[in-house]
């Protein structure tokens, strides 16, 4: 992303969440506010009759739609763990590259007891902050924390805040792996085992190394990579899900799911009429971090 200006891509996200729960019959993921949180451009795409009709056609959610699956998979698979941590006496969530999700919006006068850590870029964060004030103060269980991933690690920003280093956390990284370098995503899940006390959990999506899909998703694959580097947002990172699973072990992670595409689309889009489903080239990784 520039600086000066919020992330693009966090923008069309918010996008897609809007058009799914607006348009969708039985919504995987119901987000009432990502309409207010995306972009003007965004907004008067969503509210244009053919737009809106192309958008959910059933050719488009056989092809495109594979983003519209895998960005409201995401955040049910993430919020479905972080309820079931929750029950399990977690009370802090980090939401790392919260980017445009609307949690705070959702749930966070519902959940009091929950300490909430938005960390992301300062320019996405201020232009995110303008939009919930929107809609009232801030809850007080939400703390807002700066961070430039490939500038400084996330146990220097959490450092800076309340973070309790001694209490679990559940941590959710989703959209953002795919635009940083590899080892910038190895470092920041290493400075996270650092400051994490043992049972914490982490969940995050990552893409898959294309050299292990083959056609509509390795062709797929390429459109998703010009159409994020049309928005001055590149694709940079990617995994091989064995070689990702060593590195993360070697920090103190066990590796409690890896759930590929294909789980995904069983577990959440199983038999839907309008044919969504959910790339495989992306995977939902939950850790667990044990510390010795």
């Amino acid at each position: 992303m520039k600086e000066g200006q919020s992330s693009r891509t966090a923008e069309a996200a918010a996008a897609l969440r809007a058009n799914h729960f607006q348009n969708a019959e039985n919504p995987v993921f119901s987000d009432p506010f990502a309409f207010e949180l995306t972009s003007k451009g965004w907004k008067k795409l969503l509210t244009t009759s053919v737009t809106v009709k192309v958008m959910n056609s059933a050719v488009f959610n056989r092809t495109f739609g594979l983003l519209t699956g895998q960005v409201v998979g995401r955040s049910r698979y993430a919020e479905d763990l972080l309820e079931k941590a929750m029950a399990q006496g977690i009370q802090q969530y980090v939401l790392v590259g919260a980017g445009l999700d609307s949690f705070t919006l959702r749930q966070a006068q519902k959940y009091p007891q929950l300490k909430i850590f938005e960390v992301d870029h300062p320019d996405t964060q201020a232009a995110k902050q303008s939009k919930l004030r929107q809609y009232g103060a801030l809850p007080e269980n939400v703390e807002f924390v700066a961070i430039d991933f490939e500038k400084e690690s996330i146990a220097d920003a959490l450092t800076r805040s309340t973070f309790k280093q001694d209490q679990a956390a559940f941590f959710s990284w989703l959209g953002t792996t795919h635009y940083l370098e590899p080892a910038t995503t190895l470092n920041t899940l290493a400075s996270i085992s650092q400051i994490a006390a043992q049972g914490s959990e982490v969940v995050l999506d990552y893409s898959v190394d294309y050299r292990e899909l083959e056609g509509i998703e390795r062709l797929g694959t390429l459109f998703v990579s010009q159409f994020t580097r049309f928005l001055k947002e590149p694709l940079k990172g990617q995994f091989r899900p064995k070689i990702l699973h060593q590195a993360v072990e070697q920090m103190g992670y066990i590796v409690t799911e890896d759930l590929s595409g294909d789980g995904l689309t069983e577990r959440y889009f199983h038999a839907r009429s309008d044919h969504i489903r959910h790339t495989v080239a992306t995977h939902m990784l939950h850790l667990q971090l044990i510390k010795a």
